[in-house]
């Protein structure tokens, strides 16, 4: 089985943002960036995606390059419930 890659876009976040997404994250997969689920399911990786990504997106989260704009901690978290399925 691959590896989900669980991507978040660093740009136009502020730090409030970036900590409570990866909460969200820590609360239900326990990993922080850099690390893999115990499974080997889901990779967390912070990054900065680039200049076309406009600061009306943010927070902007990209799970094996599927693009999803404004997540709000509870959109990811029911995000990683589709794909832990």
């Amino acid at each position: 089985m691959p590896v989900t890659r669980l991507e978040i876009c660093t740009e136009h976040l502020t730090i409030d943002q970036r900590e409570d997404l990866l909460d969200a994250v820590w609360t239900a997969l326990r990993i922080s960036p850099g690390m893999v689920t115990a499974d080997g399911n889901v990779e967390l990786v912070l990054s900065q995606c680039g200049p076309a990504t406009a600061p009306d997106d943010a927070p902007l989260v990209r799970v094996n390059d599927i693009e999803y704009r404004n997540v709000t901690p509870e959109r990811l978290v029911t995000l990683m419930k589709r794909w832990s399925r």
